[in-house]
C-alpha cells in the first residue's frame, strides 16, 4: 500500500503512533477530521512518504522535529490544527512553504513561515523576571500611597 486518503470523514481520537509502521506509504492524508493530541514523533520511520496532510484537525503540541528526517517530504501541510513551539527548519522542511502552517496562532519560526520569530528561553525568563520585579515593585509601593494620600 502507497496511498492512504481518509480524509473529510469525520474521525476523531489521537493518531496511533503504528503509522509509523507503513515504511512503505508515499502519501498520507488524514485532512479534515477532528483528530486531536500530538504529531507522533514515530512518523520519521515513514522513510518513503512524500506527502502527509494532517490539516484542518485539532492537532496540538509541537511539530516533531524528527520529521526533518523525512528525506522525501515535499508537501506537509499542518495548517489550521492547534499547534505551537518552534517550527522545524532543518531537511526538508527549508523547501516547504508558510501555507503548511497557517491557521496555528501558537507557532514561531523563520520569517519565511509568516510566523512570529521564537523568543529564546533566555529572553523569555528575562521578560517574565522583568514582570515579575515590576508587580513586585508596583504593590510594594502601594501602601506608601496610601499613607501619603491619607496624609493630604
Amino acid at each position: 500500500m502507497d496511498y492512504i486518503d481518509i480524509s473529510t470523514n469525520k474521525l476523531s481520537g489521537e493518531l496511533p503512533a503504528s503509522l509509523s509502521k507503513l515504511q512503505m506509504l508515499e502519501y498520507l492524508n488524514l485532512s479534515h477530521n477532528t483528530f486531536d493530541g500530538h504529531i507522533p514523533q514515530q512518523l520519521d520511520h515513514m522513510v518513503n512518504v512524500g506527502a502527509i496532510d494532517l490539516s484542518h484537525n485539532k492537532l496540538s503540541g509541537e511539530i516533531p522535529k524528527s520529521l526533518e528526517k523525512l528525506q522525501h517530504i515535499h508537501v506537509l501541510d499542518l495548517s489550521f490544527n492547534l499547534l505551537e513551539g518552534e517550527i522545524p527548519s532543518g531537511g526538508n522542511f527549508a523547501n516547504l512553504s508558510a501555507e503548511s502552517f497557517l491557521g496555528n496562532y501558537a507557532l514561531c519560526g523563520a520569517p519565511k513561515f509568516l510566523a512570529p520569530l521564537c523568543l529564546d528561553k533566555t529572553k523569555r525568563q528575562s521578560k517574565s523576571n522583568a514582570a515579575r520585579v515590576i508587580a513586585a515593585c508596583a504593590i510594594g509601593s502601594l501602601p506608601l500611597f496610601v499613607i501619603i494620600y491619607t496624609l493630604i
